[in-house]
């Protein structure tokens, strides 16, 4: 490994634990600043959010450029048998909640509600749907390749020996604090969800299932959300 990767990786490491969730917060923080007050604020959210993700793949490359298979590094490579049935329950999952919940309008509005938490970065128009999309594309992305498969493995080199279920709640942990502007709810379900990433990703043998899991699970949202101006039409 090259002393520039080796430094990058630290401080990769760093920005993850101590800069993140501040720097993501304060991003949050001026979004609803302007919410009220420009028409355009989600898409710039959404299109801050994709620049701002896609940076760190740039990071990435240079760390894992001198390290020997990199892509194996990272987790990219195909899954294993274990890796496959995980896909396929998981894709089944999703696809049979959605559509059970859409034809119980009970269990819909209950969803819809507790999305109503959300509702200041959830898409109201066509645009912003589209963006939302590309953004969530993006998190599922970048975010796997970073928490799971940089900081899990840059976790197994600082701690060896650890056992992985320690090391993936470790990294879920790191994930969910950078939730931080969520509150304390926000914080448990993304370590919770993190810490499911980690294990699908080290059950699977690679970082795909998770990466599918992790955008499938988040554009979920898209067949339930219902903006307030789109429910009084539909009264």
């Amino acid at each position: 490994m090259g002393f520039l990767s080796f430094i990058l990786m630290q401080l990769m490491a760093a920005y993850l634990v101590l800069v993140e969730p501040l720097l993501r917060a304060n991003i949050y923080r001026n979004f609803k600043k302007q919410l009220p007050v420009d028409p355009h604020a989600r898409l710039l959210y959404y299109r801050t959010q994709v620049l701002w993700e896609l940076s760190w793949l740039v990071v990435l490359v240079l760390i894992v450029i001198p390290i020997p298979d990199p892509l194996n590094y990272l987790g990219l490579t195909l899954p294993n048998q274990v890796g496959w049935i995980i896909s396929f329950a998981l894709l089944g999952g999703i696809v049979l909640s959605v559509s059970l919940i859409r034809r119980n309008p009970n269990a819909l509005e209950n969803m819809r509600h507790s999305l109503e938490t959300s509702a200041a970065v959830l898409p109201s128009t066509p645009a912003e749907r589209k963006w939302f999309t590309i953004a969530t594309i993006t998190a599922g992305i970048c975010e796997e390749l970073l928490y799971r498969g940089f900081f899990l493995r840059y976790l197994r080199t600082v701690l060896p020996g650890w056992n992985w279920i320690v090391l993936a709640l470790l990294s879920g942990i790191v994930y969910g604090l950078s939730r931080a502007y969520q509150g304390r709810k926000g914080i448990l379900t993304t370590t919770l969800a993190g810490f499911s990433y980690a294990v699908i990703y080290i059950l699977g043998g690679s970082l795909l299932p998770a990466m599918a899991f992790h955008i499938l699970a988040d554009l979920r949202t898209l067949f339930f959300w219902q903006p307030k101006e789109d429910k009084k039409k539909s009264r």
